[in-house]
């Protein structure tokens, strides 16, 4: 037991330095590096640098320095890590109010517009390839009707519709009997994919830390503005690929789902009668 926990917490220990510490330290020394360019220094620092360059600095305050720098990255990580929860719920566009009410209804309105022309080109017997562009153009919005005010939000949204309309079934109430399920294989796959998108909330959080300490040495605006913009590119990759797995995985796995709950699946694929049965089963009357 005791090298079992003396290896977590080496572990633990590795991952607060990594995911905090480093990172919190760059961005320290950038803000401190942009300070002294932009105004000569920090206040009362002149006589501490002074006195490590002669090497007359005690042990105690240059002690107390090193404490008060890991401290002042771990700060800066924490604060960038709950900046990336923010952005993650910003994300996934879970907004209150008349904001997130007014883009979802722009956002469905264009997806109508480019459902219709979609439609009617097919009426019409348009060529496979003006279908596929047309459907390409609706897709890039959502894959469904959307309902959420964000492209990512409706990712996730969009799988949960297209779930219960093509099988009858509650994915909300029936993902996580289905993760159970799932093959050891099939869910680091899944972890993977989720843990992508968390890196990308993360790195966006960072950016927009930078982003904000422009205003000490306006070079970190820019590089801040660059980092937020490539977490969301990632970002919006992570979501349309964990949200294609998650359906790739009801796909192959919702027969197994519903056999293990004492539904038979005659043909050995799930239709909407049983998705619905597996649907009462999981829900329980809620």
């Amino acid at each position: 037991m005791n090298s079992f926990l003396n290896e977590l917490a080496k572990q633990l220990a590795g991952k607060w330095v990594s995911l905090l510490v480093v990172p919190g330290a760059l961005f320290v020394a950038s803000v401190v590096v942009g300070w002294r360019m932009h105004s000569g220094s920090w206040p009362g620092d002149e006589h501490f640098v002074t006195a490590v360059q002669q090497g007359r600095a005690s042990a105690g305050r240059l002690a107390a320095a090193a404490v008060g720098t890991v401290l002042l990255a771990a700060w800066a990580g924490l604060l960038a890590q709950g900046t990336g929860r923010a952005v993650h719920w910003l994300w996934l566009g879970q907004w209150p109010g008349r904001t997130g009410e007014a883009l979802t209804s722009r956002r469905r309105h264009r997806w109508d517009r480019a459902q219709e022309q979609y439609e009617q080109a097919y009426r019409q017997g348009q060529s496979d390839k003006t279908l596929a562009q047309l459907a390409y153009r609706r897709n890039r919005i959502a894959l469904a009707p959307p309902t959420r005010p964000t492209y990512m939000g409706d990712s996730v949204a969009a799988l949960s519709t297209r779930v219960g309309i093509e099988y009858g079934l509650d994915l909300e109430h029936g993902w996580p009997r289905l993760w159970l399920g799932l093959p050891e294989e099939a869910r680091k796959v899944l972890d993977e994919s989720r843990d992508a998108f968390n890196r990308a909330a993360a790195v966006a959080g960072w950016g927009v830390l930078y982003a904000l300490a422009g205003a000490v040495w306006w070079p970190l605006g820019p590089a801040g503005l660059a980092t937020l913009l490539t977490a969301v590119v990632r970002g919006r990759s992570a979501i349309a690929n964990l949200a294609q797995l998650m359906e790739s995985a009801v796909d192959l796995h919702g027969a197994s789902l519903a056999t293990s709950l004492g539904i038979p699946v005659p043909d050995g694929r799930v239709t909407p009668e049983i998705g619905r049965e597996v649907t009462r089963v999981v829900r329980k009357g809620a």
